[in-house]
């Protein structure tokens, strides 16, 4: 008596099919659709983070005219995940100030700063003083606590929990509604300058709303 295994049969499956927009700057854009329409995966593709190995991508996605393969995507643009991954030993304060070591957010910001003075005395731009000192003092690299840590802890409304356990499962911490803000906190620390949010949670919008 023979075992004998059966493959099923391959087919072709197209996620996302005859997908086209422009996205302006300074824009919040909301995507909405049921499960499993391809909100994710068109994410991931715009983020840069499609897996190519399994998928075969046709067409062209472009940042200011300029390809993905023309430049690193990841240093431009953030997916943030539907899943709060994070250390739960750490306080929501020493989760950002790794967030933006890790993305080198001093050093970015050291560049910007030098780039944005070259610009401001070629056109004889006087920037606004309390602008000015917030951004050079973000340029500033090794304290122990970065000062886009304290801005993005306030606008996210996290600087009451700053210094609380993010927490999981087996270790009491911040609530979930505060756990998924500072999975975006992660990201909005570091010198990124466009966001992809999955599923964004009501609590997020509702603070948003209320700024």
């Amino acid at each position: 008596m023979g075992l004998r295994i059966l493959r099923p049969n391959k087919f072709r499956l197209h996620i996302l099919k005859d997908i086209s927009g422009v996205v302006k700057p300074g824009r919040m854009t909301l995507l909405l659709g049921p499960p499993g329409l391809g909100k994710s995966t068109l994410l991931l593709a715009l983020a840069g983070k499609l897996d190519r190995k399994s998928l075969n991508v046709s067409g062209d996605i472009t940042y200011n005219g300029t390809k993905l393969d023309e430049f690193y995507v990841r240093r431009t643009s953030a997916y943030i995940s539907q899943t709060d991954d994070h250390l739960p030993e750490l306080t929501v304060r020493e989760t950002f100030d790794f967030a933006a070591r890790c993305q080198g957010a001093s050093e970015g910001m050291a560049g910007y700063m030098k780039d944005l003075t070259k610009l401001e005395k070629k056109r004889n731009i006087r920037p606004v003083p309390e602008i000015d000192a917030f951004m050079k003092a973000s340029s500033i690299g090794g304290k122990t606590h970065n000062i886009s840590t304290d801005y993005v802890l306030k606008v996210l409304g996290l600087d009451v929990c700053s210094d609380t356990f993010v927490g999981n499962d087996m270790l009491r911490g911040v609530s979930g509604g505060q756990r998924k803000r500072v999975t975006t906190g992660e990201m909005i620390v570091g010198p990124r300058k466009t966001l992809f949010m999955d599923e964004i949670s009501l609590d997020l919008i509702a603070l948003q709303r209320s700024k």
